[in-house]
């Protein structure tokens, strides 16, 4: 019975970190709001059992990636991550979190499922929706921590252009920046090396599959100074 539990989380913790890729190529796609109660049963056990001082990972892949083992700013990390979310998908689920004691701090990574090219993600209805679901998050992660910090979207891959939209991975970080000097959080770019100029795209090896990162170990290590006030990994 424990065997077969643990073999049915892996498989959705599979689907969901396969989910961005599989619409690529053209594999049905997992439910992301499926995936995401599923993925925060684990979310909120932990946080059930944080110490008086942690840091929190929240967002899509690019955070529920990150290796648990880190001790940021020589905290626990609390990974909050969701594969597969969007703005909109997450502004929901972390309303339904329970932080039975403060983060220290947090870190928010999201966007990467907003700009698929076929949503026209630069419109600026579609722009305007990730504006107000990104808010959202901020406000309730606000409530929860005096240091929020959020980051830039992760540069792509130049195979995923025509799919994914280059662009608005700059559209969207500086609309992130901006939110963060209206809402009181700091915006820090922990991707800035991977970059291959400012079209969007990553320099070549930087990214494992397009979407996620090779190594993830040093971009959570370049938010030091931002997460940590002292530049600490």
């Amino acid at each position: 019975m424990r065997r077969t539990l643990l073999l049915g989380l892996a498989a959705l913790a599979l689907l969901g970190l396969g989910a961005g890729l599989d619409r690529w190529l053209h594999v049905p796609a997992p439910n992301a709001r499926a995936y995401a109660q599923n993925r925060l049963i684990a979310v909120q056990v932990h946080l059930d059992e944080a110490p008086a001082e942690y840091v929190f990972l929240a967002g899509d892949s690019q955070s529920e990636l990150q290796p648990p083992a880190q001790r940021p700013c020589g905290l626990e990390l609390v990974n909050g991550g969701v594969s597969g979310a969007s703005a909109a998908v997450y502004a929901d689920l972390v309303e339904t979190l329970a932080f039975r004691s403060r983060p220290l701090a947090a870190v928010l990574t999201i966007g990467t499922n907003d700009i698929l090219l076929k949503n026209r993600p630069r419109s600026a209805e579609a722009a305007a929706r990730f504006e107000a679901d990104a808010a959202r998050i901020v406000g309730r992660l606000r409530r929860e921590t005096d240091r929020l910090v959020v980051t830039a979207l992760p540069p792509i891959g130049r195979h995923l252009e025509g799919r994914l939209d280059p662009l608005a991975v700059g559209d969207y970080s500086q609309r992130l920046r901006a939110l963060c000097e209206r809402l009181g959080c700091r915006f820090a770019d922990p991707f800035a090396a991977l970059r291959d100029g400012e079209g969007g795209f990553a320099k070549p090896g930087a990214m494992r599959d397009g979407l996620h990162l090779s190594a993830y170990r040093p971009a959570l290590q370049a938010l030091a100074p931002a997460l940590c006030g002292t530049g600490s990994p």
